[in-house]
Parts: structure tokens; sequence; C-alpha cells
């Protein structure tokens, strides 16, 4: 994976560039102009020790509550290639971008809208209502400019989202994110990307182009430079979910074709998750394929009440500590790998 060789790059250059008569360079160049062999060698130990630590680190986290298992069961579905990710904000967060919650409350700060009832909304989990305030506040203009300037920003692109051209490299992805950095990665990673990225919005689209086989980006909510078919103010989630009988259409054409993996995602007051509880009531869990999820455990969580909470919508949880995301997700995705 192209990115490795540039987190080698970045811990060789850590102590600075060499100067040499009055000329600076960079220790990678020195060292794999010069001395391509050795270059080769020390990329190669210093990937194999970064494995070892991750999988430790994999191993600790399958080692607590029901995960073992449950990871068995995800892998073997992974391995028979009937499974499709969902990817969440939390997977752009460690190239920059923030989470909807910090973004709402930082937008605020530029506003006449009190911060606690911004804060009320988000405990509550309103985030639309919480997003809808702003807008209606600030106004179209202000509002959307404010979103497109957040979320189109070009940035390096970091953290475990650079595992999912390997490990769904042939199938499509399904995000509520606003920003490219999907788009960006695969492109990066292999070369191809996408056949097509489609808005949520156009669900009926979606499930046709899923059919023909093509490898799709479907966002969503939507894309942070096009407000025609963005999902994020409560007029615009009332107007998706308000028609149930599409909303359903489209997740009963995904759920029951595969299973999904949740990553970056909370799955707290999620609209996804109750759509997804319909289906299962109105089924049965036994008819809908077990969908899973690598969440965060915080120590302010009810592990038992949210597993539960989460079985409704078929979806099985396998959890990791609190604030060690990155090292987390990396860790599962290396383990997924694993032959």
């Amino acid at each position: 994976m192209k990115f490795l060789r540039e987190l080698f790059h970045q811990e060789l250059d850590a102590d600075g560039e060499i100067e040499i008569v009055g000329e600076t360079f960079l220790r990678r160049d020195i060292l794999r102009q010069l001395a391509p062999n050795p270059y080769q060698i020390a990329f190669a130990e210093w990937k194999q020790a970064r494995e070892n630590a991750l999988f430790e680190k994999a191993e600790i986290i399958l080692a607590r509550y029901d995960n073992r298992a449950r990871f068995d069961q995800l892998r073997a579905t992974f391995g028979a290639g009937a499974m499709i990710p969902f990817v969440g904000a939390g997977m752009s967060a460690p190239s920059g971008f923030p989470l909807w919650t910090r973004f709402l409350v930082d937008l605020a700060k530029e506003s006449h809208v009190e911060p606690t009832s911004i804060e009320q909304f988000l405990q509550q989990g309103k985030f639309e209502e919480a997003a809808q305030s702003l807008h209606d506040d600030l106004g179209s203009g202000l509002f959307n400019e404010n979103v497109e300037m957040t979320f189109s920003k070009l940035c390096e692109i970091d953290g475990p989202l650079n595992y999912l051209p390997t490990l769904f490299s042939g199938g499509s992805v399904m995000t509520t994110n606003f920003d490219t950095l999907l788009e960006r990665v695969y492109t990066h990673q292999d070369n191809n990307g996408f056949d097509r990225v489609i808005s949520g919005a156009a669900m009926s689209e979606v499930l046709r182009q899923m059919a023909s086989g093509s490898r799709l980006l479907i966002k969503m909510h939507g894309d942070c430079r096009q407000v025609a078919d963005r999902v994020l103010l409560k007029v615009e989630y009332d107007k998706l979910y308000g028609d149930n009988d599409l909303v359903e259409q489209f997740f009963n054409g995904v759920i029951f074709r595969q299973s999904i993996l949740f990553v970056g995602c909370s799955l707290l007051n999620d609209r996804t998750v109750s759509t997804m509880k319909s289906i299962v009531r109105r089924y049965g869990a036994a008819r809908v394929p077990r969908h899973y999820a690598f969440l965060e455990l915080k120590a302010s969580d009810d592990r038992v009440t949210r597993k539960k909470h989460l079985a409704e919508a078929n979806i099985f949880p396998i959890w990791y500590p609190e604030r060690e995301h990155d090292e987390s997700l990396e860790a599962l995705f290396l383990k997924m790998l694993e032959t």
C-alpha cells in the first residue's frame, strides 16, 4: 500500500534535512538514491515491525468481550466477498476533517444561535435540527459556503481510510460523508477509482447501477459541493427519509444482497439504523444478513444496552477502546487481510 511508504519516509525525515555545502537534502532521498538495496531492506524491516505491533493490538482487541467469535464470522463473510463498507465521518477525521458535532459547534460561534440550544440538540442526537437552526439563522448562502469550505479542502489522506481500496477493491462503497476523500484514495491507491459516484438522493438509480455490476461510490447524503442532492438539514432528511417506500426499497436492495461493515460511524440516533430496524421487524432477523460494525466503546457507554439496540437492526459490534480509533481500526483491517 502506497501510504505505508510515505509513513516510512516521514519517519526517515523526522530528524530534519541534511545540509551539504549549502544544499539541503531529504534523508529519504539520500538513502533511496545512494543505497537503494539498504533502503528496500530498511523499508521491509520497518513494515514488518509495524505489522507485528498492529497484530498484537488486534489480538488485545479481539480478546475483549465476545469480539473474537464475532470477528471470525465477519472475516468469513468478508472472505466470501459478501460485504460492503459503510464509511462514516470517523474515517475522515485523521485527515483533518471535523466530526459533524464539532462542525456544528464551531459554526454556532459564527451565528446568532444560542450555543446552549445547539448543545441541547446535540445531546438529544438531533443533528438535523441543529443544522437546520444554524441554516435558518445564517441563510443559505453563508451556511452552504461554510459546508463547502470545510469539507471540500484537499488535504493529505491519513489514517485507516487508506486500507479500504485494498480491503474492498472490486465492489461498491457507501458513505454519509460530504468530503471527497474516498474518491481520492481509491484513485490514488489502485489507479482506477469508481465507475460512478451517485448521490443517495437518487436511490432508484443506485439500485439499477448496482445490479449492473458497476463499482459505485454511493454518497448517501450527497456532496459538500452540491446543494441540490445534499441531505443535511432537517427538511432535507424529511424529504429523503419521508419517502419510506423508496428508502426501504434501497436498503432492501442493499442489505438482502450482502453484509454491511460500518466503520467510522457512531450509529447513535441514526436514520440508517432506524430504517434497518424497520426492515428487520418486517422480515425477521433470520431472513436478513448479519451486519457488523467496528465501534469505539466509551467509558460512559452501557455496552450491553448498545449491543441490544444494534441487534434490532441486525448489526453486531466489535468494540475497541476509547481514544484508540486510528490504531484499532488499522489493526482490525490488517487482521481482516491476514492469510
